[in-house]
Parts: C-alpha cells; sequence; structure tokens
C-alpha cells in the first residue's frame, strides 16, 4: 500500500512539473519598448561627417563609442568631439562627456562639461548642454552659460549663437567681467 501512494505522489509530481514546464514554454509577447531600446550597432572610435547641399564638410563627430538604436532613430555618443564649420569655412570645436545626435544627423545634442571654442577668436563657452541645428548653423543653451576669452568673462542662464551670422545672444542674468585696461 505505502508502494502505491508513494508511486501515486511521484506520478502527481511528475504531472505538476510538467505542466509548469509547458507553462513556462509557452511563447510571450515582445515588449515593443524593451525592443526599442536594443542598439542595431555599436561602433567604437568611429568619426562622422556630414556633408552640405553643395558637398562642403560641415560637421565632423569624432567619438570612443557610438550606439545606433534604429527603432528610436537616434545614436548616442560617448565623449564626442564636434567640427562645426560655418559658411565662411571658420572650424568651431564642441566636446562633451556625452550626446546624441537624431537619424539624419541634423541635430546633435551635447551633455555633460560641454565646451565650445572659437580658435581664432580664442574664445571658449561652457555649459552643461548644448544643441546644436546644423542646417541654420544655430547652437543654444538653455543651462547656464559662461563665456571666456581672458582676461574677460560673462555668465549667464541661456545662449544662442548662430554661427553663419556672427551673432550671440545671453539671456537672464548676464553678468559680466570686464577688466579696464590701464595705461603705461
Amino acid at each position: 500500500m505505502q508502494r502505491l501512494i508513494l508511486a501515486g505522489v511521484i506520478l502527481a509530481l511528475g504531472g505538476l512539473l510538467a505542466w509548469f514546464d509547458w507553462q513556462s514554454g509557452s511563447p510571450s509577447a515582445i515588449d515593443p519598448d524593451a525592443r526599442a531600446e536594443e542598439p542595431g550597432h555599436v561602433v567604437e572610435n568611429a568619426t562622422l561627417t556630414l556633408y552640405n547641399e553643395q558637398g562642403n564638410r560641415h560637421q565632423r563627430i569624432a567619438v570612443e563609442q557610438l550606439t545606433h538604436t534604429p527603432q528610436r532613430q537616434v545614436t548616442q555618443l560617448e565623449s564626442p568631439r564636434a567640427l562645426l564649420v560655418d559658411s565662411q569655412q571658420r572650424e568651431w570645436h564642441a566636446q562633451a562627456q556625452r550626446g546624441h545626435i537624431d537619424n539624419q544627423g541634423e541635430h546633435l545634442v551635447l551633455r555633460g562639461d560641454v565646451r565650445l571654442q572659437e580658435p581664432q577668436e580664442t574664445w571658449q563657452l561652457t555649459t552643461q548642454r548644448l544643441e546644436y541645428h546644423s542646417a541654420e548653423a544655430h547652437a543654444f543653451s538653455n543651462s547656464p552659460v559662461t563665456l571666456e576669452q581672458p582676461p574677460q568673462s560673462m555668465q549667464a542662464q541661456r545662449m544662442d549663437l548662430w554661427l553663419n551670422e556672427d551673432r550671440l545672444q545671453l539671456g537672464g542674468q548676464v553678468r559680466g567681467y570686464h577688466p579696464t585696461e590701464t595705461a603705461p
């Protein structure tokens, strides 16, 4: 009798395990939100060059790592260094800790210790977030910015810069330090 009860318990447990195994083997639905975060490709030490409609180089971005997510149509950038070329062929240098570009590369966003330099005039702009629309050659930041050309400096709450027009607009509690020239 005990053997019969023991055999029944073993069969019941075996049947229960088989049922659990069958339930866990059913296909699960694909989570579209998780799928949208899957990278299509990752490239290390990449350089992207964009050309305008006339075939002239107007933007080059060098990165330590590039991660493209096709479902979101965005490319994440690690340690980007960008070269932005204006209509007068001047080269503006930008760098940051992180960034991203949209699918066409026309909208660049830089984040974390962002620096933008115009080497001919030796000035540098620093902020935590900078957006750049290459079609209009327009850079802007809604984060606090510091503009320096030693020995002068300016600070503001936001900034708009049009590279092709040589126009800079600072806004929101703008403060500047401009030392006076001393006579010899």
